[in-house]
């Protein structure tokens, strides 16, 4: 993994703090909670942690049929699907690929398209703004803590899978 070079090995249970946070917001954690004295370049490591990710993901992602069964139940109802991700959008767009879904989104927003990464609602309001739909209508269903406080902080109602 990229960050053993720094001399980092977080546990399974750790990583669940991280999730939903931007990566410069998580190498600012990690400098603080491990004590890192050397400069970590966010680009660099970026690019390093990318090509890693995307590697994985081509190996240990595969389709999830029951979320495959729930967007489809959506879109034949006429709701409208997007994911707001603090991810990449190449990564983003990978993963979706990867499980099967990417085709079947009518939008998608990631840290990239806006200012601030989760917990602030803006990608989430991203993601309504480029459906065209108000906050207020749009059901979030989410992963990570970040994540859940960034859509009540949107306004919208959220499913919490943590």
């Amino acid at each position: 993994m990229v960050l053993n070079k720094y001399g980092i090995d977080i546990s399974q249970s750790d990583r669940k703090k991280y999730l939903g946070k931007s990566l410069a917001d998580q190498i600012k954690m990690w400098k603080e909670e491990y004590n890192i004295q050397q400069d970590i370049i966010l680009e660099d490591f970026a690019k390093e942690a990318l090509t890693y990710q995307l590697e994985f993901m081509k190996n240990e992602l595969h389709p999830d049929k029951d979320v495959q069964k729930l967007i489809a139940e959506a879109k034949e109802k006429g709701i409208k699907i997007a994911v707001g991700t603090s991810s990449h959008k190449e990564r983003a767009i990978t993963m979706l690929k990867l499980v099967g879904v990417f085709d079947k989104i009518d939008a998608l927003a990631t840290f990239e398209d806006v200012e601030n990464a989760k917990p602030a609602p803006d990608i989430f309001l991203k993601a309504a703004e480029l459906m065209n739909i108000q906050p207020e209508n749009c059901l979030v269903i989410e992963d990570a803590l970040n994540g859940i406080e960034a859509a009540r902080a949107a306004h919208m109602k959220v499913i919490g899978k943590v």
